[in-house]
């Protein structure tokens, strides 16, 4: 709020200032584009190779690792650019996992669980991410669903749940079900609390199967998800690979596209912004962490407890309490092979704007991560480096008051000095001031076009329902840039970060994700990238 208080107040005194610090700012921002545009064509090219490869092909060369090292060597020297750049990167980890014996993993001991909180969610929702399930290329055998049921959601939920065990339990290695009471004294009613319930499920489920913490992986999903057909192969060949591989999570690609087509316009640019973040953020794997749907060892669940019961943003949460946990060693391994999620939609368009500035409220509500962090800045002096104890606390802080406030200053900063002292209105520089703020935002254009030409690329198959015109108003939509990123961005940031500073703390809000059209595996494995 400072931030946004102090050049209003020197518009009144030093507007000169001001009108520097915009152009400064504008300057930035510019700079900023640029380098975030080149960071989500990186990561799209890393997510369309991710796509086309054959995961499980490269778990079964894993198997004889001297011939599959040798030939990546030989692959290496046939290609150039970034592919070579990425096989490079492959051969030196398998060069790495080859002269640790003790440390291989076979890809046919490790099994995955997909924990599935559910709350409300319809049998039609639930059944399109257990056929997404049966669509991967991974072994079904290794596979096991679990569903905790919040108790609060209704005996239908619970109904739905079991019709789709009855169903589909004779084609994984197994499906668990299981109700989470409402109530329990001290949980915050969340998603954390529910997952936490399902994991201790699991820990008993494991402990009579008698299977290693380390060959199993949880993926801990929202029921609308839906993963790629190589996801299961891709997340297990990039975990055998690394020694330290219960030292990590495994993220995914989130792509809000169950829906995209269904949703109103400015609902869906807040959809494709939330997903070219975690493509750009993909390939800043130093800055990663988790985002909802995620995948860790069972062992590293059991070591840190599972999962947070008591906070709203769990799954960023989660990768802190592992970082800590191992006292710094614990990092995010990007992989890069969607997973399709619902946008916010809700029974019209206003009930959809109301859930999506909901949503976005809660999720900036991860500035309650913060006195966290500032906690353990200083309770792991001796066990971490200062930068290592830094660097969480100034990414969460600068990036918050970031999202909270660069949105209005590029909007409105600009007349602020113009507005509000007139003398200043009368020099040459409150003349060329709006001018030069137009000029450095019109360059910045050129990354909505880059935006727009990725979400072109990213689009599932278009619905029946919908004609040709459709992809015009897909074009049309990047107009509302800017107000989506005032409404959806700085507004409900402002709000949370203010509800936090006095005391008004929020819940969990369960997110409205109403479907117009059928949804299948189609979504995530036909997407045109």
């Amino acid at each position: 709020m400072s931030l946004l208080a102090l050049p209003i107040l020197f518009s009144f005194f030093w507007p000169a200032g001001v009108a520097y610090f915009i152009i400064l700012f504008d300057t930035y921002w510019l700079v900023k584009s640029f380098v975030m545009g080149g960071h989500l064509i990186s990561g799209y090219i890393h997510l369309k190779r991710g796509m086309s490869i054959n995961w499980l092909d490269r778990c079964h060369k894993t198997q004889d690792l001297k011939t599959w090292s040798d030939e990546l060597l030989h692959k290496f020297h046939l290609t150039k650019g970034f592919e070579s750049m990425k096989l490079r990167d492959e051969w030196e980890q398998i060069e790495k996992i080859k002269d640790l014996p003790d440390q291989q993993k076979d890809w046919r001991d490790i099994y995955h669980v997909f924990l599935f909180p559910v709350y409300g969610e319809s049998y039609d929702v639930l059944n399109a991410a257990v056929k997404s399930c049966l669509d991967s290329s991974y072994p079904k055998d290794k596979i096991i669903l679990l569903y905790t049921v919040e108790e609060r959601g209704g005996p239908q939920v619970l109904e739905n749940v079991q019709r789709l065990a009855n169903e589909y339990r004779d084609k994984f290695k197994d499906i668990i079900v299981t109700v989470h009471p409402d109530g329990i004294v001290g949980e915050m009613k969340g998603c954390g609390s529910n997952g936490y319930w399902g994991a201790k499920v699991l820990e008993k489920y494991v402990a009579e199967w008698g299977v290693k913490h380390e060959d199993l992986l949880v993926h801990y999903f929202d029921c609308d998800t839906l993963a790629h057909k190589q996801y299961l192969a891709c997340v297990t060949y990039n975990y055998i690979i690394h020694p330290d591989r219960t030292y990590k999570t495994y993220q995914p690609i989130p792509l809000f596209n169950n829906n995209l087509w269904d949703v109103p316009a400015i609902n869906r640019l807040v959809a494709l912004g939330s997903s070219y973040w975690q493509l750009i953020e993909s390939t800043r794997p130093y800055r990663l962490v988790n985002f909802s749907s995620q995948a860790m060892s069972f062992k590293t669940l059991v070591d840190i407890d599972f999962y947070d019961r008591f906070i709203v943003s769990d799954d960023s949460k989660q990768f802190y309490r592992a970082y800590y946990h191992y006292n710094g060693d614990h990092k995010v391994v990007p992989i890069f092979t969607p997973v399709s999620m619902d946008a916010v939609l809700g029974k019209d368009v206003w009930d959809t704007i109301k859930a999506q500035y909901i949503q976005k409220r809660r999720w900036a509500w991860g500035i309650e991560h913060f006195p966290y962090l500032m906690e353990k800045f200083f309770s792991t002096r001796g066990q971490l480096s200062f930068k290592e104890r830094i660097i969480h606390p100034f990414r969460t802080f600068e990036g918050h008051v970031s999202w909270a406030t660069s949105s209005l200053i590029i909007a409105l900063g600009v007349w602020w000095p113009l507005l509000l002292n007139a003398d200043f209105r009368m020099t040459v520089l409150a003349f060329n001031l709006p001018y030069l703020a137009r000029v450095l935002l019109s360059i910045t254009w050129i990354g909505v076009v880059i935006s727009a030409m990725i979400a072109y690329k990213l689009l599932p198959p278009r619905p029946k329902q919908y004609n040709k015109y459709k992809n015009i108003e897909m074009l049309a939509q990047w107009l509302l840039v800017p107000i989506s990123g005032i409404f959806f961005g700085s507004i409900p940031a402002l709000d949370a970060e203010m509800r936090l500073l006095f005391g008004k703390y929020l819940g969990f809000a369960v997110t409205a994700k109403e479907r117009k059209s059928q949804i299948d595996a189609s979504v995530v494995n036909e997407t045109t990238a």
